[in-house]
């Protein structure tokens, strides 16, 4: 694990995955019980209004992921992620996944402020 922290995992929204191939990057959206295979090998996370991305696992899943989900992983060839490890967020107010992509779009667009190198 300590590996992981190593090198840069930039926060991406949905669009920028196939960018990313083959690096490690994290995302942060919403699952749904719902969205849990039966296996509990992968999961989808939906990461804004009309995208949902495949998370696959390592190994199953040994609880119940609900609500705001972070997840780091590596972007395989079809822009799913295979998970190196993920986090359950908990809040007391409301996350915006809207304002959360405006917010990586931005750094993106300002590389000289924010950098992953």
């Amino acid at each position: 694990m300590d590996e992981l922290y190593a090198t840069p995992r930039p926060r991406v929204t949905a669009s920028m995955l196939p960018k990313y191939v083959g690096n490690n990057v994290t995302m942060v959206g919403l699952v749904d019980s719902g969205d849990i295979a039966s296996d509990g090998n992968s999961f989808r996370l939906k990461v804004d209004d009309k995208t949902a991305v495949t998370v696959v696992m390592n190994t199953p899943l040994n609880e119940l992921l609900e609500d705001v989900v972070e997840v780091t992983g590596t972007v395989n060839n079809q822009s799913h992620l295979q998970c190196i490890t993920y986090r359950k967020i908990t809040s007391t107010v409301e996350f915006s996944l809207d304002n959360y992509n405006k917010t990586v779009e931005l750094a993106h667009s300002h590389p000289e402020y924010c950098t992953y190198k």
